[in-house]
């Protein structure tokens, strides 16, 4: 088996994947999925590496061009350098383009393979996982009891403690998103910075009225689809020292959660989803008329959107207001459509 531990991908990542020359990253956590394959790319290439020699493609443009996939993979560096080919929505490539690629078994760059959750039967993850020669890490959402030992790990690296009360109300505040969680937790940290506790005070400080802040209604307006609301929501998230790079952030964090409450209604289990989620209380009630609007499909088009804003943003800082008021408003038009 080459299934990764959860134990074991920090180190992996740290390792530049070790000995895997191919990758496979999958699950539900769709921005944990992100954070690992960033991670991953970034430490097999180093930090002084040419951006030329990280490639980006989609699923359906290899199986438009069979044969691309396996001339990125043989292709060499201009200087001798490491190159990282990452596929995206690997779970749609072709069977014959990833068996040709797993019969290689070691390219000459490497591949990561990005996919969405993969069943257990799926023909690529079964593939995958018997072959020694591919690395795979599946990401899923922490369960509480995970999610707060990871919190306390954070905390006690800056020497900050937690009561089990206080614990227990920060898991309740975090989401299921596992990234965005310890962002959360760090934000934490730095205010607790000095003291050797960190109160429920504390956290109801930080998480509780970030969670019900102005940061967050720019992201509902528009998915509900209110277009004139977003530009006064965005302008009360600057006042309030949000930059418009954390509104994107949270809201590539709001359209996972939206595809899980969706896929979770599909199966006639939304009430239960959205206990799992751990939905701040003054949102719920938006949220969930959120997952009733939109579907599976739109909200993979509004996850690219939003993505392309964020590289858009971070190559133009100075157009970056203008860029993410613009995806959230191609968002607000998507709702308006009817999202279905």
């Amino acid at each position: 088996m080459s299934v990764i531990r959860p134990g074991d991908v920090d180190r992996l990542i740290a390792r530049g994947g070790g000995e895997f020359r191919i990758l496979l990253i999958h699950g539900p956590d769709e921005g944990l999925a992100r954070l690992r394959v960033r991670a991953l790319a970034e430490a097999i290439l180093g930090a002084s590496s040419d951006l030329l020699n990280r490639v980006e493609l989609e699923a359906e443009t290899l199986n438009a061009d069979p044969a691309r996939l396996a001339d990125e993979t043989q292709a060499i560096s201009m200087f001798g350098d490491k190159r990282v080919i990452i596929v995206r929505h690997a779970g749609k490539l072709s069977k014959a383009i990833w068996q040709a690629l797993l019969e290689v078994g070691s390219p000459a760059s490497s591949v990561i393979l990005h996919a969405d959750e993969l069943a257990k039967s799926h023909a690529l993850r079964n593939a995958c996982e018997s072959n020694p020669a591919v690395g795979v890490i599946a990401c899923y959402p922490l369960e509480a009891r995970d999610l707060e030992q990871a919190a306390q790990a954070r905390l006690q690296a800056d020497r900050l403690t937690l009561s089990p009360e206080a614990a227990s109300h920060l898991v309740d505040l975090l989401g299921a998103d596992q990234s965005l969680s310890m962002q959360e937790v760090d934000k934490l940290a730095l205010y607790c910075l000095g003291q050797n506790r960190v109160e429920i005070a504390d956290i109801d400080a930080v998480l509780a009225d970030a969670s019900a802040s102005s940061a967050s209604e720019p992201i509902d307006v528009a998915f509900e689809g209110d277009l004139p609301g977003i530009e006064p929501a965005m302008q009360r998230c600057l006042r309030d020292g949000t930059s418009a790079s954390a509104v994107l952030t949270l809201a590539l964090g709001h359209v996972q959660t939206l595809h899980r409450l969706v896929r979770a209604k599909s199966e006639n289990m939304l009430d239960q989803a959205v206990k799992q989620e751990r939905l701040f209380f003054r949102r719920e009630a938006r949220i969930r008329r959120q997952a009733q609007t939109w579907s599976t499909s739109s909200l993979g088009r509004a996850l690219e959107t939003l993505s392309t804003a964020q590289a858009q943003a971070r190559a133009s800082a100075s157009l970056e207001e203008t860029i993410v008021a613009r995806a959230l408003w191609a968002v607000a038009l998507a709702a308006r459509r009817g999202s279905r």
